[in-house]
């Protein structure tokens, strides 16, 4: 039974103010979801690398694991996770490695105006390994160039979420890094 406006039943003003929380929430979920788009990207510093052990595989195969530890400033004024991160490495312009980094749960939380040290683990076959030590020998440096997709979650609170959100990033392995990690791999101890 409806009762007229201003009657003590009357509940439509009460309706009103009760929808006025829904819809904020909305409009301000809106804005959060067009934030990511607007946001600054993480900046990336290679730490060093290091190999955490050896993987064999099916069919033979031997394989590195070099784990390379990265500080990732988050320049935002939010959190933001990596859920996953898929592309390709490719060393002196000519070696190439598939990505697919994916750290469960989450992601890896980066916290808001901060860095955050992230720690990447690859497999990389031994004789790409040896053909870079080799030519390391010529140069201080082996550059390396990460391109592909990363899926992100902005905010802990709405965890608005992006996928494929494009990465190309550049930097370079020291000598010393790549020295240090194949006799700790092939022999057992580091040098």
């Amino acid at each position: 039974m409806r009762n007229r406006p201003g009657t003590a039943y009357d509940t439509e003003p009460v309706r009103r103010t009760f929808l006025r929380g829904p819809v904020s929430l909305f409009v301000l979920a809106a804005i959060l979801a067009v934030a990511p788009g607007c946001a600054k990207k993480p900046t990336m510093v290679l730490r060093h690398a290091e190999v955490s052990g050896m993987q064999l595989g099916f069919p033979p195969q031997l394989g590195v694991v070099m784990t390379a530890v990265v500080d990732v400033t988050n320049p935002n004024g939010y959190d933001v996770a990596i859920r996953a991160v898929r592309g390709t490495i490719v060393f002196n312009e000519r070696y190439t490695l598939p990505i697919d980094f994916r750290p469960g749960g989450e992601g890896v939380w980066l916290a808001a105006d901060s860095t955050t040290r992230v720690r990447v683990p690859t497999t990389v076959p031994v004789d790409l390994a040896l053909t870079l030590v080799r030519e390391a020998y010529t140069s201080p440096t082996v550059p390396f160039r990460i391109y592909g997709h990363a899926d992100v979650t902005a905010t802990r609170t709405f965890k608005v979420e992006k996928d494929d959100y494009s990465v190309d990033e550049r930097g370079a392995l020291s000598r010393q890094q790549i020295e240090a990690s194949i006799p700790a791999t092939l022999f057992g101890s580091g040098r």
